[in-house]
């Protein structure tokens, strides 16, 4: 569907039902997307509740999510990152219908 479009229909102005594409971005002129970067973004889904540091949102839909660990920190290694986007992935897996990319750092 992101790169495809998405397959739609609707009553065209006779009345008739109309088969088109609805484009989810605009790859022409970029500066017409909706660009969001939200720190810390809180998500409820069933009995879980997380909160991955950085999401991407591009017209509304969560294209990237990316874990940072505190360089200071000995126990945050760029492993436990990774282990923590595999947790988000299986406990909040609606934040990843659309995921185009994941990215850890330590």
């Amino acid at each position: 569907m992101v790169t495809d479009g998405v397959d739609v229909q609707y009553a065209g102005e006779d009345g008739r039902t109309v088969n088109d594409k609805a484009w989810p971005f605009d790859y022409e002129d970029v500066d017409n997307n909706d660009w969001l970067v939200v720190n810390q973004f809180t998500i409820k889904e069933g009995q879980f509740e997380r909160r991955p540091d950085i999401v991407v949102f591009v017209n509304g839909l969560p294209l990237a999510v990316i874990e940072l660990k505190n360089p200071a920190d000995e126990d945050a290694t760029v492993r436990t990152a990774f282990n923590q986007l595999q947790t988000y992935r299986e406990q909040i897996p609606t934040l990843f219908v659309y995921n185009e990319a994941m990215v850890i750092s330590e």
